[in-house]
């Protein structure tokens, strides 16, 4: 653990229970026999954690009670009904170090503090006090209890996201979007706090019985929550695994080109070394062109290879026709696209496009792969890959087409399929991860056979509109 991190969980725990200790006498007028049977439906409400989907923070499915503890009793007693609620879940279900509980305990307590402020101070107060219902107009309460939950998201998020942050040294923004701000979990968070209604009415009205019309619907969101992110970590792992599959197929292929590049470097060096002092001007000329060529065409194998090896999903400005042509670049030299030539028609008027450039040349190798396989399976002809660019009202199309045998007809409503696959020796992960990765990027990729009888893959991203105003 780092010093930052340290000091940080300190502060946290220690002002959280500067906050409890400030907030203890009120527990008096709640009555004891209460607050027992409402720190068992906070415990009950903490056993149901959700992890968030970098698995690096978790969502409690307990902030519908604390929203609905502090409208009915006040913040005051509910940040100690919450913290030994959260105590004893610890105990029994969660089991974390002591140090991320007293964490977690200090920074549930701050949360519900801050909300509790903001909901007295728009003109709200406890339903239940000790003289028994407070009669109020519903009407009344909506800003306040809005604000509430609001206030108790953004704090409570931000506090855990400023803990992840400072453990995988990453920023606070970024990492409380990716653990906090994806629309999955904006609208959970939504369903959860906007359900707390539904607890103070159920209570008011039958008593802690009404409870059990709560933890149903709360138990579905978690299922509903948890099939979600298994979806999302399948598909991530798949992704990995095509991209790991295609990096070993490379491999080999690259292998073979730098060790030709080195043979020719090795050679004319040689040649240099030995005719020193005897070679003419030319000669020596000739050698150093050759020298430098090859390590040119290395260098586009390294740079093609950097640029394919990153990781996750990272998307930024990118200029799609000039991912083209690096990625053309890049597999000319090696040995599949010996005979294949590449006619590129990009449009000039192909603004720049909001994607993860490492994950879109994976695409355009993998088409680029599988049209050279198909056409060089067939022998003859004039094997061709068109790439071809053009802007599309608010979107972007790409067509890659090539001159081989085409797709047959009973494949191509399967072609995106994972594990459909028509060569004996392939995994059929590339196609269906190109797909994956067109969908995460908001477009769309359709395979059909073009006017020559090739294959043709048409992908189309859409453009930004800030961008399209610019």
């Amino acid at each position: 653990m780092s010093a930052a991190l340290a000091a940080y969980i300190a502060f946290v725990t220690a002002l959280g229970g500067t906050l409890l200790a400030f907030a203890f006498p009120s527990l008096q007028g709640v009555g004891w026999m209460q607050v027992g049977a409402w720190i068992l439906v906070s415990l009950l409400a903490e056993s149901l954690w959700l992890s968030t989907i970098t698995g690096k923070a978790m969502e409690s499915m307990a902030s519908t009670v604390d929203i609905s503890l502090l409208i009915l009793l006040g913040f005051k007693p509910s940040i100690w009904i919450v913290a030994v609620a959260f105590a004893l879940a610890n105990v029994f279900f969660s089991r974390r170090i002591w140090y991320k509980a007293i964490f977690n305990a200090g920074q549930n307590v701050i949360a519900l503090t801050a909300a509790g402020l903001v909901y007295e101070g728009l003109g709200g107060a406890p339903l239940v006090s000790a003289g028994g219902l407070r009669a109020v107009n519903g009407i009344t309460l909506i800003l306040p209890w809005t604000a509430a939950i609001f206030v108790y998201f953004i704090v409570n998020t931000l506090l855990v996201s400023g803990a992840v942050a400072l453990s995988s040294a990453r920023r606070l923004v970024a990492t409380w979007r990716e653990e906090y701000l994806y629309n999955n979990s904006l609208l959970g968070s939504a369903a959860l706090f906007f359900l707390s209604p539904l607890i103070v009415v159920s209570y008011l009205a039958i008593g802690f019985f009404g409870l059990i019309f709560f933890f149903v619907p709360l138990l579905l969101i978690k299922e509903a929550g948890a099939k979600y992110i298994a979806l999302e970590k399948a598909k991530d792992e798949i992704i990995s695994t095509e991209r790991l599959a295609a990096k070993g197929e490379m491999a080999a292929e690259v292998a073979h080109e730098l060790n030709n590049y080195l043979a020719a470097i090795s050679g004319r060096s040689q040649l240099l070394l030995m005719g020193v002092g005897k070679l003419s001007i030319e000669k020596i000329e000739e050698s150093v062109r050759i020298i430098d060529e090859q390590a040119r065409n290395m260098g586009v194998l390294v740079k093609g290879l950097l640029d394919f090896s990153h990781k996750g999903v990272r998307k930024q400005p990118t200029r799609l026709n000039d991912l083209v042509r690096r990625t053309v670049e890049f597999v000319v030299p090696q040995n599949k696209y010996e005979r294949v030539s590449f006619d590129l028609d990009l449009g000039s008027d192909v603004p720049e496009v909001s994607l993860d450039p490492g994950q879109f040349q994976q695409v355009l190798l993998n088409l680029f792969s599988n049209a050279a396989d198909a056409m060089n399976a067939q022998g003859k002809g004039d094997p061709r890959i068109l790439v071809r660019s053009r802007l599309r009202g608010d979107e972007v199309e790409l067509c890659v087409e090539d001159t081989g045998p085409g797709i047959p007809p009973d494949d191509i409503r399967r072609i995106f399929e994972p594990s459909f696959t028509t060569k004996p020796e392939g995994h059929g992960f590339g196609l269906s991860t190109c797909y994956r990765i067109i969908q995460n990027h908001g477009g769309r990729i359709v395979a059909e056979n073009g006017p020559r009888m090739g294959a043709r893959f048409t992908v189309t991203v859409p453009i930004e509109r800030s961008r399209l105003a610019a």
